[in-house]
């Protein structure tokens, strides 16, 4: 399912211009067959693979209370760490109504991982799908905003969804403490929609949007797919990795209690330096090859012949790669190049005393079969790495 399917009938343009990161949208399912990616009885068999049902994955709600964990898991009678949910004590408490809330489903369903893997290609972020099935009149969340956007597929059942009018500023995480529910309550205001969610139906809500959700059926089920690209922070982390790459940053401070005057002339230095590392072409070539890095992939193991790999091995050709801020060079004994997006997969490769093209494939899947290639050819070329066969 690609993406236009996913948010049919509406078109992908219509979508990304008026709504994403907008408002949120209902999209009735009008033929789409997202509806088809669970059910009920495929539910059942995904909570028989008991190891993915831990702590962190399962949680009973009852009337906007988590249950205790301890209520429903059980230790190990081999002693082995790690409690893992038993499906008894989980089948009492949903005759009693509570909500059942599985998280990452995408590790245990192949169909549910391809959709993981598509929304997180086509936004560019880390992506997840959390399953929700909760009884009539019994609502398992109170209002509340997700620090992510939140595609939400209706899959059996009715939901009604509150979205509120007002929006949390780009948050980064859900708000906790004593007095959290009411912060929210207070600052959610008007009901902006209110959508009766049918089978295959999809609503859409950006980051920040306070909602909250009843089942109007028997029993409802629905899948969300939470999508994150990175946000402004990643960059404390990325210059961070960089800039520690030079000896003023890894030097020692000034003591700023008996040299003020120091401390502040070398702070006004770095500052200067750091300004224009960020706006350097390296620090936005290694920002994209992160955001390449994030996006997931919904490749998975084959089994077949085994086929012949294309390994290289190590000369003692010298060289040295310079993490320049107009770009990496490698300088190697007839000469240097300047290295653009390939240069980390370079990195990693020139401290291999041997590797397979495959290999450097598998490391970093978001590197494009050209760019292999480019890595490749360019140790190579440097007379750093020759072909070997390991078998001779």
């Amino acid at each position: 399912m690609d993406f236009a399917e996913f948010i049919a009938p509406m078109a992908v343009d219509e979508f990304k211009a008026d709504y994403l990161g907008k408002q949120p949208v209902h999209i009735t399912k009008n033929g789409s067959s997202r509806g088809d990616i669970l059910s009920f009885p495929r539910l059942e068999e995904l909570l028989a693979v008991q190891e993915h049902w831990t702590e962190e994955n399962l949680k009973l709600i009852i009337n906007s209370r988590p249950v205790l964990a301890q209520h429903f898991l059980e230790d190990r009678l081999d002693g082995s760490p790690g409690r893992r949910a038993d499906p008894a004590k989980v089948q009492v408490f949903l005759q009693m109504g509570a909500s059942l809330v599985g998280d990452h489903l995408e590790g245990i369903d192949a169909k549910i991982r391809s959709v993981v893997a598509m929304l997180s290609q086509e936004l560019g972020g880390t992506a997840g799908a959390n399953v929700y099935c909760s009884f009539q009149g019994v609502r398992a969340f109170n209002s509340h905003c997700d620090p992510h956007e939140v595609f939400a597929v209706q899959l059996e059942g009715e939901k009604v969804w509150q979205i509120y009018e007002n929006r949390a500023d780009a948050p980064v995480a859900s708000l906790e403490g004593e007095n959290a529910q009411a912060i929210i309550d207070s600052a959610k205001g008007k009901v902006l929609m209110t959508v009766r969610m049918q089978p295959g139906d999809l609503i859409y809500i950006p980051r920040g949007y306070f909602h909250d959700a009843l089942a109007q059926s028997s029993a409802s089920l629905h899948l969300t797919f939470a999508v994150a690209p990175l946000d402004g922070r990643y960059l404390f982390r990325l210059l961070e990795e960089v800039a520690t790459r030079q000896s003023q940053y890894r030097a020692y401070l000034p003591d700023g209690r008996k040299e003020p005057d120091a401390l502040r002339d070398r702070l006004a230095s770095l500052a200067g330096d750091l300004a224009g590392l960020v706006s350097s072409p390296l620090f936005q070539t290694l920002l994209t090859g992160r955001q390449r890095a994030l996006v997931m992939r919904a490749e998975q193991p084959t089994f077949g012949n085994p086929r012949k790999l294309d390994y290289y091995a190590r000369t003692d050709q010298p060289f040295q790669l310079i993490w320049d801020r107009t770009g990496a060079i490698l300088r190697y004994q007839r000469g240097q190049e300047t290295v653009g997006v390939i240069a980390e997969p370079l990195e990693w490769a020139l401290e291999q005393p041997a590797f397979s093209k495959q290999q450097l494939h598998a490391r970093f899947q978001w590197l494009s079969e050209d760019e292999v290639d480019a890595v490749i050819a360019l140790v190579s070329r440097a007379g750093l790495f020759v072909p070997y066969d390991p078998s001779l």
